[in-house]
């Protein structure tokens, strides 16, 4: 039922639950989405279920800019944000530029380091959360 929820094969959702692979954002938004609760809810990152005004989707343009204004609050180069996550500077390049979404074990590095919301960095709520 799960893998017809976010429209995948049952044997791709089975490799999700049995950590052979890590769900994608888009897929995890959809199972959150469904279950009304919140990103940082999903991964364990907070107690509240579901922020208020909380928006179904996510918003690219909107992670791309805050992923940017994160780094730059910290001081950091894209280069030196880069190592502190160990991914590469044209991948963070590409965060910062919308060119594609960050994968999900970045994004709850990225949070858990900066602690920063998930569901705030990736346009899912304007209000700044930060995580205890």
């Amino acid at each position: 039922d799960m893998a017809n929820i976010i429209g995948i094969k049952r044997s791709t959702y089975a490799s999700y639950e049995t950590c052979r692979d890590t769900i994608p954002l888009k897929h995890l938004n959809t199972l959150c989405n469904y279950f009304n609760i919140s990103l940082d809810y999903a991964l364990g990152l907070t107690d509240i279920k579901r922020y208020d005004n909380e928006l179904d989707e996510i918003n690219i343009k909107i992670a791309g800019e805050r992923l940017k204004n994160l780094r730059k609050e910290n001081n950091l180069t894209q280069m030196e944000i880069s190592k502190i996550l160990n991914t590469s500077r044209s991948a963070w390049t590409g965060y910062e530029c919308k060119k594609f979404l960050i994968s999900t074990l970045l994004i709850y590095e990225v949070a858990k380091k900066y602690n920063y919301s998930i569901d705030y960095l990736l346009g899912k709520t304007d209000f700044p959360i930060k995580l205890k």
